[in-house]
């Protein structure tokens, strides 16, 4: 039975629709749908029923031949954390795992809903083990169901997006590779340490595309159409437009590689067993001209941009479009990731 994994987007979404057959994951349809005009960062009505609007003529124009959907949640609307607590069964942590809970999510239990999963012995304290809590409040459930049913579609899970970008992107319990996973998405970047086939830690920052676009627009005197332009255009290219483009660029994406170096340090720090020598980069502005080469040179580590659909195949009226996907990978991982997640659950 296909699946679609829908990645929503403050301004506009993607989305893959995948079935497994005979052991094989496959892709059959894709797209995405970008307008300034939409706002999924709001609460009001209006702008949720716009884009609930335009997520509908999405999935007529593109012929999507289910509507059950499994979408993210945004970072900043979710509460993730990897806890170490006593050796004890699933069932034991199921009975106290409320109490556990309480102790780390800043917000009361009875306001969310919370799941947990068990990851693996502590490699630093062995009388513990590493558990991971999602949490995330009612209110921002409702939301995304409302507007997901109100476009005709059937969620089928939600999950943190950190989760399934480590899905596609991360190492397995069987070949690990510490990886540090870079997506830069429209308002705000995700840093994420995988480890042994699980997110180990998150972070955002609160820079993205729209604030490389604003920089641009402030540092050229640009309307923010024609920022936008020049970024997809020029982006991290310093030998592009006399370098201008670059130098707006380049402080605002400093901070991020900033972060990046922090997270790293703390991570390798409080786990001094893990190596890190990998960069992912995944997201839309992933797809800027130059920043691979610019990442690549400020970061000591294997940089690599992401591709998601390594394990995956493709319907053969989609073949000729294989160069053209890959290309554009780094804009589908979170979409493929939520894919696998109910491929994955429905197949073993």
């Amino acid at each position: 039975m296909p699946i679609i994994g829908l990645d929503l987007g403050s301004h506009g979404f993607r989305a893959v629709e995948m079935e497994e057959q005979k052991g094989n994951v496959i892709l059959r349809r894709y797209g995405c749908y970008d307008n300034p005009k939409l706002n999924l960062t709001t609460n009001a009505q209006a702008d949720l029923d716009a884009y609930s609007a335009a997520l509908k003529d999405f999935f007529l124009e593109l012929s999507f031949t289910t509507p059950n959907v499994i979408v993210p949640l945004p970072e900043s609307e979710v509460f993730t954390r990897v806890i170490q607590l006593p050796h004890m069964s699933e069932k034991e942590l199921r009975s106290s795992i409320a109490f556990e809970a309480e102790q780390y999510i800043p917000i009361p239990l009875k306001e969310t809903n919370f799941v947990f999963q068990i990851l693996d012995p502590d490699p630093t304290n062995k009388d513990k083990m590493n558990v991971l809590i999602v949490a995330a409040k009612h209110t921002v459930l409702n939301k995304y169901v409302g507007l997901l049913k109100k476009a005709g579609l059937t969620p089928r899970s939600l999950e943190p997006e950190t989760l399934s970008i480590g899905r596609i992107l991360g190492d397995t319990v069987n070949k690990p590779s510490a990886s540090i996973i870079l997506n830069v998405g429209t308002l705000d970047t995700q840093i994420i340490v995988s480890y042994k086939g699980h997110v180990r830690f998150t972070r955002s920052v609160a820079v993205g595309g729209d604030s490389f676009t604003k920089a641009i627009e402030q540092g050229l005197g640009f309307d923010y159409v024609q920022a936008e332009e020049y970024k997809k255009t020029y982006g991290l290219d310093e030998k592009q437009a006399d370098g201008k483009v670059f130098a707006a660029i380049k402080p605002v994406f400093d901070q991020i590689l900033s972060e990046v170096r922090r997270s790293r340090i703390f991570y390798t720090t409080h786990n001094p067993n893990v190596i890190i020598n990998r960069l992912i980069i995944s997201g839309g502005s992933a797809l800027m001209p130059g920043l691979l080469f610019y990442v690549a040179n400020a970061m000591d580590l294997e940089v690599e941009m992401a591709n998601p659909w390594r394990n995956i195949q493709f319907i053969k009226a989609l073949e000729p479009q294989k160069e053209k996907l890959i290309d554009m990978g780094p804009l589908y991982v979170t979409a493929v990731g939520l894919a696998l997640k109910e491929l994955k659950d429905n197949n073993g």
